[in-house]
């Protein structure tokens, strides 16, 4: 509490300090979590390529991507960069507690909301005020009408200060997959991808987590990797970062199971939406990953064995759960084989379900979001 309160005394003064700092206005300075991912990313790859702006990055590790324009974060060059830049772009609203109405604000988030978040929740959970801003310099984007209400509701924000631009990362499914390095997916029919949401408390009696069962406690390894084999099936899994580190007896018992670990993908420069555009089927959960999915229209499901525990201490934005959910919803380990069978064998399957859902969150399925989140800003023309 004591550092709280330090960190607030000394935020007002930098905010102080940057009302009077003249700005820069060719001058962008972005970031994201993780470093180089996301919208963020995709925003700057594109104005970048422009040679407009000056596109910097505030960086954890700038030693990383030596090639790109960037500081170290929490450094004094940071802070000056940040204090006489013209724009802030970020994921996850940092840089806001010392922004000022002078500088543009481009809240680009890190995805469209199906659970509930902020002052969206009704659950109880401790959170730390998102941002908030009404000026006209401030820009929240998201894909669609309902997805603009469904942010305003959790951000307690001014749908008047959110557009309909789409997110630039998923400029990135309409182009060809590149590379997983380590990883030949060519050699493979098809290809499915885990990618589960993050729990607080995640662990079965056992000790495993419950993700790393994919979701099942029935789980089990060996008829999995079986069937994986007999079909000639990969199956790649995304785990949050703070569970990769539980995730080596899941791989080690298994054939045709490939781990994206978040530091290759760092090394890289990838992050999952360059995945995903090479994925035949998504196996997820309670994450908002399958909105973007969607614009592949491609077969989806939903590994929910603890729906109603998590409904009652997470709950959603976006209700009924099934209706907004195109795709199977499956509780036990055998259902999921039968589902999965299915989903490889029929591209179709849950299509019309599917369709109606994209149409009702993403108003773009194009690759031009970047582009229109640029135009936005920078040259005043509204997506919508």
């Amino acid at each position: 509490m004591i550092l709280q309160r330090i960190l607030k005394i000394i935020n007002r003064i930098l905010k102080i300090i940057n009302y009077i700092i003249p700005k820069n206005r060719r001058l962008v300075v972005f970031d994201s979590a993780p470093d180089f991912t996301g919208n963020s990313m995709a925003l700057f790859e594109f104005m970048d390529s422009r040679g407009e702006f000056e596109a910097l990055w505030i960086a954890d590790e700038p030693e990383r991507h030596p090639e790109f324009n960037q500081v170290k974060r929490d450094s004094i060059r940071a802070l000056l960069r940040i204090l006489r830049a013209g724009t802030l772009v970020s994921t996850h609203g940092r840089m806001a507690e010392i922004r000022v109405p002078s500088q543009r604000y481009v809240n680009l988030w890190h995805g469209m909301p199906l659970k509930a978040m902020a002052y969206a929740e009704t659950t109880g959970r401790d959170f730390t005020d998102p941002v908030r801003f009404s000026d006209e310099n401030y820009y929240m984007i998201a894909t669609s009408t309902i997805m603009r209400n469904a942010l305003a509701a959790c951000f307690n924000q001014d749908a008047r200060r959110i557009h309909v631009t789409g997110q630039p990362r998923n400029d990135k499914l309409f182009r060809e997959p590149p590379e997983i390095p380590g990883i030949d997916t060519e050699s493979y029919s098809k290809v499915v991808l885990f990618a589960p949401t993050f729990r607080k408390s995640d662990f079965l009696s056992d000790g495993d987590m419950l993700s790393h069962n994919l979701n099942f406690p029935d789980f089990n390894p060996e008829a999995l990797s079986g069937f994986l084999t007999e079909n000639n099936v990969l199956l790649l899994v995304k785990f949050h970062p703070a569970e990769e580190k539980f995730a080596e007896k899941f791989l080690d018992e298994m054939e045709n199971v490939a781990l994206l670990r978040t530091e290759m993908l760092k090394d890289e420069m990838l992050d999952i939406n360059d995945i995903l555009a090479g994925v035949d089927v998504l196996v997820t959960d309670y994450s908002s990953i399958y909105f973007d999915f969607l614009l592949l229209d491609r077969p989806i499901i939903f590994a929910v064995s603890d729906l109603e525990e998590y409904a009652r201490t997470r709950s959603f934005v976006l209700e009924p759960f099934e209706f907004w959910t195109p795709g199977p919803k499956v509780r036990t380990f055998r259902e999921f084989l039968d589902e999965l069978e299915r989903s490889l064998n029929d591209p179709q399957y849950y299509a019309g379900e599917r369709r109606t859902i994209n149409e009702l969150v993403n108003h773009y399925r194009d690759d031009r979001s970047s582009e229109r989140v640029y135009r936005l800003v920078f040259q005043g023309e509204d997506g919508e």
